[in-house]
């Protein structure tokens, strides 16, 4: 989803997991992502920390139940505070995670969609490239065959679900296919003025013209609000009109 390789500054990681087919599968996903530098894989946490102490990565990609000590214990052990991942099959230790401030919680098993949205979450921040007002003008970083791809945001009118595919429609009249779901998508765009209205759709809320409790117009199209989407699709856009002027 993200390329952090167009990035300047990779970041730099250490996982810690005891079981070995979890870290077979994180190493999957860093590897194929191609943007994360590996430090070292770590089985027990009292290891790692010696590693991390001496190392200080940017991110660590942690499990909570492990031999010894947990991953709780192992952060709040350390002297410096790095980018957290916790990774468990465990949901009731998400509240403790998020209680020591880490970026996010992924629930095992997850997929790559999940595993990169955690990724975007931190990319900006780290690499604090002074040119780019991320705020004012943001994007994100979709795969589009093989491929990554920067997606303005302003640019876009809305996406639509296709199977495991989205498509993009953009200002200028085109369209673009991303190897992405939308669930994924709505993670990734959530903080910047889009929603979810229908299972299929996400829309902009600043392309919106005029809505309904069925249906949002934007340009010429009839973008549908699903029943389950609408009572939090219609509080949005109709606070987003007011806000606006509209």
């Amino acid at each position: 989803m993200i390329k952090i390789s167009d990035h300047p500054v990779p970041l730099r990681c250490v996982v810690v997991d005891d079981e070995p087919a979890a870290i077979r599968v994180i190493s999957t996903y860093i590897n194929r992502h191609g943007g994360l530098h590996v430090l070292g894989i770590f089985t027990h946490a009292l290891e790692a920390k010696a590693f991390i102490t001496a190392n200080h990565p940017d991110l660590i990609i942690c499990d909570i139940r492990m031999p010894g000590r947990s991953g709780i214990q192992l952060v709040e052990g350390l002297d410096y505070k790095p980018y957290v991942i916790f990774a468990s099959a465990f949901d009731r230790y998400a509240i403790n995670g998020f209680d020591l401030g880490v970026v996010d919680f992924l629930r095992k098993p997850f997929s790559y969609e999940r595993f990169c949205a955690a990724i975007q979450k931190i990319v900006m921040n780290h690499n604090q490239v002074p040119s780019i007002e991320p705020q004012r003008d943001p994007f994100i970083f979709l795969k589009s065959g093989r491929s990554f791809h920067r997606l303005m945001l302003r640019n876009v009118l809305f996406f639509q679900a296709f199977g495991n595919y989205c498509k993009a429609f953009l200002s200028d009249g085109k369209s673009k296919v991303f190897n992405t779901k939308i669930s994924s998508i709505e993670e990734l765009v959530a903080d910047y003025g889009m929603i979810r209205v229908h299972k299929s759709y996400i829309v902009a809320c600043a392309q919106v013209e005029s809505f309904t409790n069925q249906y949002a117009i934007i340009r010429t199209t009839e973008v549908p609000i699903g029943e389950s989407y609408r009572k939090n699709a219609v509080e949005r856009l109709r606070r987003h009109m007011m806000k606006n002027g509209d």
